[in-house]
């Protein structure tokens, strides 16, 4: 079986893709949460560098471990406050910034939390 194939013969990504042509709301779900997983992706990817449990991560933060669950999810939205203690927590630094269509190069700007 190919990587990212399922066991009925239709790779993850080609599903994905078909179910988006079919769907608005779909599309308009995925586009929606896509912030949030990559933001879930990375979470998961630094705990998991720093050999965190979910449990020690929620300690550090000073919340629990449903909250650590539903932000590694990433399927909901997470606030500003939130985010920045996540980072502190993970030994890092949250930033948010701002691009704006423009014909010039212009860098995006960020603001540190």
């Amino acid at each position: 079986m190919a990587k990212n194939q399922s066991p009925v013969g239709s790779s993850v990504e080609d599903h994905i893709s078909q179910r988006r042509a079919r769907s608005a709301k779909y599309r308009e779900t995925q586009d929606r949460l896509r912030p949030f997983e990559e933001i879930a992706r990375v979470v998961i990817m630094r705990r998991a560098q720093l050999g965190l449990t979910q449990q020690e991560l929620a300690e550090r933060m000073g919340t629990t471990k449903s909250v650590i669950s539903r932000i590694e999810s990433g399927q909901h939205r997470t606030s500003t406050d939130t985010l920045r203690r996540l980072a502190e927590a993970l030994d890092g630094h949250a930033v948010i910034g701002f691009e704006f269509d423009s014909d010039q190069q212009v860098q995006p700007e960020l603001v540190r939390l």
